[in-house]
């Protein structure tokens, strides 16, 4: 039996959670780090100019959440197949697996790049670029759309890696690439001189990194699933079942991209550029809050796939359980720390006095219910694990599509600009419902079916 076989199917559930999602944490800190880093440097490296920088970069985080939705969306239906291979001792599938990630990616990616391009400065102008931010926000995202396959290509098979087990290689991609980062941005952005087109340039060098990372995993003898050419040629099974299990998190990130269409023509209307630049900061601080739960979700999925494909039903509920306790109290700390120092949290981006203002409250209200995100993740992790596409994309849809849109909508109407920021913590409780109800039939389903083993 291999090792990785002997630790996924044999270790105790809370070892294996902390020992596969820690990895998974540091590597995504780091890299919500320098994003968070693009936007510090450019508030502090733009002077007069630095808070039409930071919109520029917020209009163009749409456009990441896009190639972003590409990446996972691959990476994680990949990853799935692969982890129930693997626990079905089926090498063969989960090498025609990788391969056929890689082809998919490839092309996805290369058709992504083109039709950005071409229709740039009309796609940034519907997120929200006003004639003043459309100049920063065309220098940067022109950048980071051209180094698309570089980002896609690193993130999706970061996640067959750690399908493997092999976390601690898929941390290292994401540390090495952003340590880059945080180092050529300033190199970039105040020594060149390049302003946010030398953020953007730092960030797909970075990208390339990963990149020359992961095929070094593939070529050296570190990988169980050997990475075989002739396997690129697209397999159609692998394939739409790749497919089917990441569309809810490819329709997640495509949706939230859209959302920015909603959320930033809201917000240039009852904020103006200011808002905008706000709300760019907010959704940083709320990533890199998130990013330990995110940890989480990638560590437990391959316990979960591998479990579930060897019938360890009992070893999949405790990590359910325990994952979900874990999450919850990550996301009130988190939340604390925001109630507690929000206006310090602001200052490290700007000196703005209208900004800091605006994003305290902005912060406060946006995190009222972030200790109910946590479980949403999880239940998101166990559906996909399981191959429940289904069930993953509801979770999925039910805050992006059936609660906030409308309320984005509405709530403004009657408390103006508070109103967009109200209406996260509300679609984020009731989300939280909604996963609660689809996760708690799931596990019925599997107590139904193997009593005697859970």
């Amino acid at each position: 039996m291999h090792a990785k076989d002997v630790m996924l199917g044999k270790e105790s559930i809370g070892n294996l959670i902390v020992k596969l999602s820690v990895p998974a944490i540091v590597g995504l800190m780091v890299q919500a780090l320098y994003n968070l880093v693009d936007t510090i440097f450019i508030g502090r490296g733009l002077g007069e100019q630095s808070m039409l920088g930071i919109a520029g970069i917020s209009v163009a985080f749409p456009v990441q959440i896009l190639m972003m939705a590409i990446a996972l969306g691959v990476g994680i239906g990949g990853s799935s197949i692969i982890s129930r291979a693997l626990g079905k001792k089926d090498i063969l599938k989960a090498e025609r697996t990788v391969a056929n990630m890689i082809t998919l990616v490839l092309v996805a990616s290369i058709a992504f790049t083109a039709l950005a391009l071409v229709f740039l400065d009309p796609m940034l102008r519907v997120f929200g670029a006003s004639d003043t931010v459309l100049p920063f926000a065309n220098e940067y995202t022109r950048y980071i759309v051209i180094g698309t396959t570089f980002f896609t290509f690193s993130a999706a098979m970061s996640n067959a890696i750690r399908a493997e087990g092999n976390t601690r290689f898929a941390m290292g991609i994401m540390v090495l690439s952003s340590i880059a980062n945080i180092i050529l941005d300033p190199l970039f952005i105040f020594e060149f001189g390049m302003g946010v087109k030398g953020a953007a340039i730092a960030t797909v060098i970075s990208q390339v990194i990963g990149c020359i990372m992961v095929i070094y995993y593939y070529a050296s003898s570190m990988s169980r699933v050997n990475l075989i050419v002739a396997y690129m040629r697209p397999d159609t099974g692998i394939l739409s079942e790749t497919i089917s299990i990441g569309m809810s998190e490819f329709v997640f990130n495509v949706v939230e991209s859209g959302l920015f269409l909603i959320f930033n023509q809201s917000l240039l209307f009852y904020g103006g550029d200011v808002a905008i630049a706000v709300f760019g900061i907010v959704i940083k601080v709320f990533m890199l809050t998130l990013m330990p739960i995110i940890g989480i979700k990638q560590g437990i999925q391959p316990i979960v796939g591998y479990n579930y494909g060897a019938n360890e039903f009992a070893r999949v509920k405790k990590t359910i359980s325990l994952s979900n306790y874990i999450v919850t109290g990550i996301c009130i700390l988190s939340t604390v720390v925001v109630f507690l120092i929000p206006e310090e949290i602001m200052r490290v981006f700007s000196n703005d006095p209208q900004l800091i203002e605006m994003g305290i409250t902005a912060l406060k209200i946006s995190f009222l219910m972030m200790p109910f995100i946590g479980y949403q993740v999880v239940a998101t992790a166990l559906l996909q694990s399981l191959g429940k596409s289904k069930g993953s994309l509801i979770v999925t849809l039910s805050r992006q599509i059936i609660f906030l849109p409308p309320l984005v909508i509405i709530l403004p109407w009657f408390f103006g600009l508070n109103g967009i920021w109200i209406s996260f913590p509300i679609s984020d409780f009731l989300a939280c419902v909604v996963a609660v109800l689809i996760t708690r039939k799931e596990i019925d389903m599997m107590k139904h079916e193997n009593a005697e083993k859970i």
